[in-house]
């Protein structure tokens, strides 16, 4: 896989589960088990604006030929994707999630995986993969 196919799902991922928290935070709660109520519905909206704006980061970035720049944005997001795997990890575990909460385990641990992966590639390792 090339850093611009990693991005490009990191980027899909996030549009699709920004835009379902933005638009349906009582539908997708129910669908991870949790309790509704407005202060969650909000908390949810503000998730899926946070979602929504990494996505269109992720889509910009995977067109950077430029190292930093790509370095500058797999760095944080390995680093807010690893904190992720930990925060949904405790809500499933815990019990506020139900098991749909593994996905929500897999989806930022894949992010955080392919983040710190192609950091420490090469350049030219990280464009040829296919």
């Amino acid at each position: 896989m090339s850093v611009k196919t990693f991005l490009t799902i990191i980027s899909i991922l996030g549009l699709l589960f920004g835009i379902g928290d933005l638009v349906i935070p009582d539908r997708i709660g129910a669908i991870y088990g949790m309790e509704a109520s407005r202060s969650a519905e909000l908390m949810a909206r503000f998730f899926g604006v946070a979602l929504l704006g990494w996505a269109l980061i992720t889509w910009f970035a995977k067109d950077f030929h430029d190292e930093s720049d790509l370095r500058h944005v797999l760095a944080p997001s390995g680093v807010a994707h690893s904190a992720g795997v930990i925060v949904a990890t405790m809500g499933t575990m815990s019990g506020v999630m139900n098991a749909m909460g593994w996905t929500g385990v897999a989806i930022f641990l894949f992010g955080a995986i392919g983040s710190f992966y192609f950091l420490t590639v090469s350049s030219h390792q990280r464009m040829v993969h296919t």
